[in-house]
């Protein structure tokens, strides 16, 4: 980079670039004239970084800072994340005024990263590690992903006549996951890294967390505001996968020092959870639970969780009938179940929101549920639903269950195209951990599998499919699954590490259980 820096064409046009750009500025806008000095010296800074580091710092990032799309906060406070989530997640143009820029930092971040992985790779430039490869079903899967979104874009605006503007915001984050694997894949080492995401998923939901609590105890509690949430609800997804980020590592490694960590930890997310207020995060964290349990093999920890819980199955229908009629206090999970189960509206004799959207929506994918519709149209509206426009003004273009959309807008065909590379990545996590020779491994394929289902339950319950929240999530787990899927064994791959015998798993010097 250096050397291509320091030609003389190179260099004296990029000097007369930066002079003239700064004197525009003198002229027209005084108070940012410094500001193509200060991206200039950004910009040679990340040039003279491992993309490793750029990529985790950006991770982090994106994890930690306020989800501005998603109206943090009900939008009644600006935290002192909310700027750099504005300026990771919106639309340039919205944010600096300079029009053209219509799309986020974080676009730029990943293709600038990867440009710059590619320039060193072509010159032979050794700061980047040599990465890992990732199985070929999952690659291919991931390639099928964007060539769908092209084939639903032709057949949505061009051939159905749909519109444009709205079809991006249907695909945009789902074309932009396979960049970011891509990214996380050239810049990640392998299950080294584990414990430094292990630790920046923490970091992440203990900022969300307390953040969530302040905005809920000292400002909107105290001023009467109503509010339905107080982060995000794609937050949700980063709560389950910090809870089983601590768990299974005190699972697989039960020692002292895990478990105190995993107690605090998880202290600090539930109380971010009950802040939150989002159902959907308890069924994720359950059904993670769920998945875990069904992975791993038989173990005396597992025997013990087993015998306790058959101790208490005779008291569980005495507890589901109580809290079914008083769902609070101790008895409040069975209220969450209930709400799920019913909807929150049937004691009025109506049905919810939700409830009315999927039926639409499922009507309009009968409408051609080979084909679909495309990107770009609206959902039918056969019982009309409450007008939500003053607040979403394209909201019949975004039902809140991705599933039923990409089925209505993709049909059988497009969903599968869409969403066949996340049963690539559930079969090599399940061969994954039963090969992995490490706790840590083992509870990176655990942590992986409970992104994997907290990402699904969002999109099947509230619009995960356009969250960025979650494509970070989702990418991230998807690589890590992939890199360890190579080296384990678990795909046939010349680059698999050499494994004498399989080793203990839990910790407990049991045997691994089946392969599969």
């Amino acid at each position: 980079m250096e050397a291509f820096l320091s030609r003389t064409p190179v260099f004296l046009s990029l000097l007369a670039l930066l002079v003239a750009a700064t004197m525009g500025l003198v002229i027209f806008a005084p108070k940012v004239a410094v500001l193509p000095m200060v991206l200039a010296a950004a910009l040679w800074w990340v040039c003279q970084q491992p993309v490793r580091k750029l990529t985790l710092g950006l991770f982090v990032m994106a994890v930690t800072v306020d989800l501005v799309p998603e109206v943090p906060y009900d939008g009644e406070w600006k935290s002192p994340l909310y700027f750099p989530g504005k300026l990771l997640f919106i639309n340039l143009s919205n944010v600096i005024g300079v029009p053209g820029l219509g799309f986020p930092l974080l676009d730029i971040a990943t293709l600038g990263f990867l440009a710059l992985y590619a320039y060193r790779r072509a010159n032979r430039i050794n700061i980047d590690e040599y990465t890992t490869p990732l199985p070929k079903p999952l690659v291919i899967g991931l390639l099928v992903l964007p060539a769908t979104i092209l084939w639903l874009q032709v057949f949505g605006i061009y051939i159905n006549g749909g519109n444009s503007r709205v079809a991006t915001w249907q695909w945009h984050q789902m074309a932009a996951l396979p960049l970011l694997v891509l990214l996380f894949n050239v810049a990640l080492r392998g299950p080294e890294d584990f414990r430094t995401i292990g630790r920046m998923l923490v970091v992440g939901c203990c900022t969300k967390a307390f953040l969530g609590a302040f905005f809920v105890v000292t400002i909107a509690r105290p001023r009467g505001l109503y509010f339905e949430y107080a982060t995000t609800h794609s937050d949700s997804m980063l709560y389950v996968a910090g809870l089983m980020t601590v768990m299974m590592s005190w699972f697989e490694q039960p020692t002292r020092k895990h478990f105190w960590r995993m107690v605090i930890v998880s202290a600090v997310i539930f109380m971010g959870m009950h802040y939150n207020d989002r159902r959907l995060g308890y069924v994720s964290f359950v059904f993670s639970l769920i998945a875990a349990f069904l992975i791993t093999p038989r173990s005396p920890l597992k025997v013990k969780f087993l015998r306790i819980g058959l101790v208490l199955l005779p008291f569980f229908p005495f507890y589901l009938a109580v809290g079914w009629q008083t769902p609070t206090g101790i008895f409040g999970p069975v209220g969450i179940f209930r709400s799920v189960l019913e909807g929150e509206n049937l004691e009025k004799g109506q049905m919810d929101y939700r409830d009315i959207e999927n039926l639409d929506v499922i009507h309009t994918w009968q409408s051609n549920p080979v084909l679909g519709r495309g990107w770009g149209h609206e959902f039918d509206e056969i019982i009309p639903l409450p007008d939500i426009s003053h607040a979403f003004a394209d909201y019949r273009y975004h039902p809140h269950n991705s599933v039923l959309g990409m089925l209505a807008f993709g049909g059988v065909v497009g969903f599968s195209g869409l969403w066949g590379w996340i049963s690539v990545a559930v079969f090599l996590t399940v061969r994954t951990y039963h090969r992995a020779r490490e706790p840590m491994q083992r509870a990176g394929a655990l942590v992986a599998m409970a992104v994997i289902v907290a990402y699904t339950n969002q999109c099947f319950g509230d619009m995960g499919s356009i969250s960025w929240l979650g494509t970070l999530l989702i990418a991230m787990a998807a690589t890590c699954v992939g890199k360890m899927a190579t080296l384990t064994g678990a795909w046939p791959s010349p680059h698999a590490a050499k494994t004498p015998e399989l080793v203990p798993v839990g910790g407990t010097r049991t045997q691994t259980g089946n392969l599969v």
